[in-house]
């Protein structure tokens, strides 16, 4: 199913498939694969499957089971290399440079 606007399926509704839309708002149950803008799982609903959003928003006592990726986010960097790739940054930065002297301190 295919749609520029919102997909709706209620407290009853039973749906098995692939829905690609801007708005989908499942309240009953949904097992397949969903591309949308947004995707809201209401209490009581079910999503059973993929999912691609740009939103995606899950009530207290809805249930999602599946893998979801979120368009926009950038894959997440590995804590551990952060600090190495700021110092080799800075490193390739200065590169070239000369430092000057360091001062001295005494203590007193």
């Amino acid at each position: 199913m295919r749609s520029d606007a919102e997909v709706s399926i209620g407290e009853q509704g039973s749906v098995e498939g692939e829905i690609e839309a801007r708005r989908i708002l499942v309240s009953g149950q949904f097992h397949g694969s969903i591309d949308a803008e947004r995707l809201e799982i209401a209490a009581g609903g079910r999503v059973d499957g993929d999912v691609v959003v740009g939103e995606l928003v899950i009530e207290s006592g809805a249930q999602f089971n599946g893998s979801s990726k979120i368009r926009g986010q950038e894959a997440p960097r590995q804590l551990g290399h952060v600090k190495e790739d700021e110092e080799n940054a800075a490193r390739s930065k200065n590169a070239g440079k000369s430092e000057p002297p360091a001062e001295a301190s005494q203590a007193g």
